[in-house]
């Protein structure tokens, strides 16, 4: 028994999707593009070098992903498999990071806020990729 009508399932995959790939697309760049990250004077050139690669990397394949998911140029499997994988492969990461010695969510003097504790990067990380997941797996059943 079908309880999501084909064609809202796939317009809410599509949005939640939508939303993970925007948020993808800009808040790494609104979060690391100052001198907490990219411009601070503590981090070594080749650092800052890698900063600004991932960032652009993140942001133009997320970018790539709002076209594919909206332009209906692409297979729709494909572009519902790359629009949920740029933002569980940037975000769900941040799982793992901290697991690595010597590697920390903030750094002084540039804390990150709390909410209950928690490190609102990994509050925000855990949102959109729970959306990625969410929305592909909405995309999926409508088809």
């Amino acid at each position: 028994m079908e309880v999501v009508p084909p064609v809202v399932g796939r317009e809410a995959g599509r949005g939640l999707l939508t939303l993970a790939n925007a948020i993808t697309a800009v808040a790494p760049v609104t979060a690391d593009w100052n001198d907490s990250h990219i411009f601070n004077q503590r981090w070594p050139s080749h650092a800052r070098f890698h900063g600004v690669v991932a960032l652009t990397m993140t942001s133009t394949l997320a970018g790539l992903n709002l076209w594919s998911l909206w332009s209906g140029a692409t297979d729709r499997r494909t572009s519902r498999l790359f629009a949920a994988a740029v933002p569980v492969g940037y975000w769900a990461p941040f799982f793992v990071a901290p697991l690595v010695r010597g590697t920390g969510v903030d750094d002084p003097p540039h804390p990150v806020p709390r909410v209950a504790g928690v490190p609102t990067s990994l509050l925000g990380a855990a949102a959109t990729t729970i959306t990625a997941v969410a929305g592909w797996l909405l995309d999926r059943r409508a088809r």
